[in-house]
């Protein structure tokens, strides 16, 4: 049974990720480097001494997706140009935890391939599309790989990586630069006019993506945090709800109808 949370889907969970960061849905333009880009610094350092610079821009990607797998942990935080927020710790080959904000606080824990989700009362009646009150008030939501494959993004270390980063790269490599007082070189993506900066110094590893036009700190993700210990800890299993398993709204207008063709 698909409930109506199914149809409602365009809440800012989803939007922040699929669509804020990635730009899927943009038309192709021609791209011109981030404001941060531009301004990062001005003033050329020597090679990259991981030599990252001197590979083919696909190859460099390829290596610094790699290179974030065998981290295998890592944080995501900042704000997207359509002002969610997001902080969000994987762990490659279980899950994630973290959050996302936008009109509200979402909290979410992923586990082998599910996702859980909580939030204030009224934004989880707005997933559901029921009244929540006395149902599953301060529960968490249980969004299993069948409901949305959207959720796909944020329950696996390895599908973020490919989702975000994961696109076709424009022209050369830069030269490098500080950026954040850290050497870096930017690596520019073809589809959305993003750039993704990469660590000049050890094993190249995303530094900070920034969305086309960002400016004043919107539009910036930060990675940080590799190889850290992370706790993904999985809500207890009477704090659960399974939507799948509430009425929808169809089922309560047909159980009315019943109800009234009863008496009748």
């Amino acid at each position: 049974m698909q409930l109506a949370y199914c149809r409602r889907m365009g809440l800012a969970l989803i939007a922040v990720v699929t669509i804020a960061m990635t730009s899927c849905s943009s038309e192709p333009d021609t791209p011109t480097a981030a404001p941060m880009a531009q301004i990062a610094s001005n003033s050329e350092t020597a090679p990259a001494e991981n030599g990252i610079d001197q590979l083919p821009p696909e190859e460099a990607l390829g290596t610094v997706i790699a290179n974030l797998d065998d981290a295998g942990t890592y944080r995501v935080s900042g704000t997207t140009s359509a002002g969610s927020t997001i902080d969000i710790t994987f762990k490659t080959g279980e899950g994630s935890v973290g959050t996302v904000i936008t009109d509200s606080e979402v909290e979410l824990v992923a586990h082998d391939g599910v996702v859980y989700i909580t939030s204030d009362a009224a934004t989880i009646a707005d997933i559901v599309g029921a009244d929540v009150d006395d149902t599953i008030a301060d529960k968490w939501l249980l969004i299993s790989p069948e409901s949305s494959s959207s959720f796909s993004i944020f329950a696996e270390g390895s599908d973020f990586a490919e989702a975000v980063l994961g696109s076709q790269v424009q022209g050369e490599l830069t030269s490098v630069q500080e950026v954040n007082g850290v050497p870096a070189v930017g690596l520019m993506f073809a589809e959305t006019g993003g750039t993704l900066w990469i660590t000049a110094t050890g094993e190249p590893l995303p530094l900070r993506f920034e969305e086309k036009g960002a400016s004043g700190g919107s539009g910036i993700l930060t990675f940080s945090d590799f190889g850290e210990d992370v706790d993904v800890e999985v809500p207890d299993e009477d704090d659960v709800v399974d939507p799948s398993t509430l009425p929808s709204e169809d089922d309560e207008d047909d159980d009315a109808e019943a109800d009234e063709s009863s008496e009748d």
